[in-house]
């Protein structure tokens, strides 16, 4: 999962993900934001759940993140509408891959620890 952190004009840290895991980018961006204790916290779950812990889910104001044994998924509260049938059997998609992306639980521990060390450095 190839990433690029970047801080604006502003000091805001931005995250930036790889085709399909753009969703991560917004979440840590939006949600995770420069919060290290928040970050530390999602690491000792992280490890937790590698270690055979139950699952997580992390509601968030756009995003919510889910955490099992193996996998991290990130998805947006707008894909939760009903239309989405009913336009699908019509025959239109629709573009989402900066609003839901999965990877691997060790993957997404890796993205953490390489977004906290981003965001303590001053």
């Amino acid at each position: 999962m190839d990433h690029q952190f970047v801080r604006n004009t502003d000091g805001r840290c931005r995250a930036r993900l790889s085709m399909g895991h753009e969703a991560f980018g917004l979440w840590l961006t939006d949600e995770l934001g420069a919060d290290v204790a928040r970050c530390n916290e999602l690491l000792k779950i992280t490890a937790r759940l590698l270690h055979g812990g139950d699952e997580y889910t992390l509601p968030g104001k756009d995003f919510s993140l889910h955490l099992d044994q193996e996998a991290a998924t990130v998805s947006a509260r707008e894909l939760q509408f009903e239309t989405e049938i009913e336009d699908n059997e019509a025959g239109l998609s629709y573009y989402d891959d900066e609003l839901f992306a999965a990877c691997g639980l060790d993957d997404f521990e890796q993205l953490l620890l390489a977004w906290r060390e981003f965001i303590s450095e001053q």
